[in-house]
């Protein structure tokens, strides 16, 4: 969710950028961080996904880059499908616009 301003930036000043996605749905550094910091106070460690998951609703982060103007595609959760959508990308940059590929991994 850091993301929004980078994106609205490279379409104002129309930078070509390629961004893949890493998107593991969840700030899972930090909720990692949680769980070792619940485990350490002695508090419930099933509750360190609280403000760290990014799912229920998932953010559409291909569809917010095509509202400002990039060419994304994503989610793709299907590792056959991401060779394509990064060759098509690439295809977009080389014609000077911003291009994104969500790709859904593992929470971890």
């Amino acid at each position: 969710m850091y993301d929004a301003g980078a994106l609205w930036m490279a379409a104002k000043y129309q930078i070509p950028l390629l961004i893949v996605m890493y998107n593991n749905r969840a700030y899972y550094n930090d909720w990692n961080h949680q769980i070792v910091m619940a485990r350490t106070r002695g508090t419930d460690p099933s509750r360190a996904h609280i403000g760290m998951d990014l799912f229920g609703p998932a953010p559409g982060f291909a569809s917010l880059a095509r509202s400002m103007g990039w060419w994304a595609e994503g989610p793709i959760d299907n590792a056959d499908d991401l060779q394509p959508a990064l060759k098509r990308a690439v295809g977009q940059v080389k014609k000077g616009m911003p291009a994104l590929v969500d790709a859904v991994m593992q929470h971890r």
